[in-house]
C-alpha cells in the first residue's frame, strides 16, 4: 500500500504548487498596482525604478511555478494511471487518497483551461 502514501505526497505537492502560483499572481498584481500608484503620485524616479525591479522579480517566479505545477501534475497523473492498472485498483479506488488525487487532477485540468 505504498501507493497510498505516494498519492498523498504527490497530491500535496500539487496543492502546494497551486498555492504558490496563486500567491505569485496576487503578489505580482499588488506590486504592479504599487508601481502605478507611485507613478501617478510622481514619486522619486529611483524609488519607482527599484519597485519596478521588485515587480520584475515577482513576475519572473511565475514561469518557474507553472513549470513546477506541470511537473507535479504529470507525476500525479502517472501515479494515478499506475494505480488504475494495479491489481489492487478495486481497493485503491475506494480510498480517500485516491479520490482526493483524482479530484485534484480534475480541478487542476479545469483551472489550466
Amino acid at each position: 500500500m505504498s501507493e497510498l502514501k505516494q498519492l498523498k505526497v504527490k497530491a500535496g505537492v500539487v496543492r502546494r504548487v497551486l498555492k504558490d502560483l496563486d500567491y505569485t499572481k496576487k503578489e505580482t498584481a499588488a506590486q504592479a498596482a504599487k508601481v502605478e500608484k507611485m507613478k501617478a503620485e510622481q514619486a522619486d524616479p529611483y524609488d519607482i525604478k527599484k519597485q519596478e525591479e521588485v515587480l520584475a522579480e515577482c513576475a519572473s517566479h511565475r514561469p518557474l511555478d507553472e513549470e513546477r505545477l506541470e511537473n507535479a501534475i504529470d507525476d500525479l497523473t502517472r501515479l494515478v494511471s499506475e494505480c488504475r492498472e494495479s491489481p489492487d485498483f478495486d481497493d485503491l479506488k475506494e480510498t480517500e487518497e485516491f479520490k482526493a488525487a483524482a479530484t485534484l487532477l480534475e480541478e487542476s485540468a479545469a483551472a489550466s483551461n
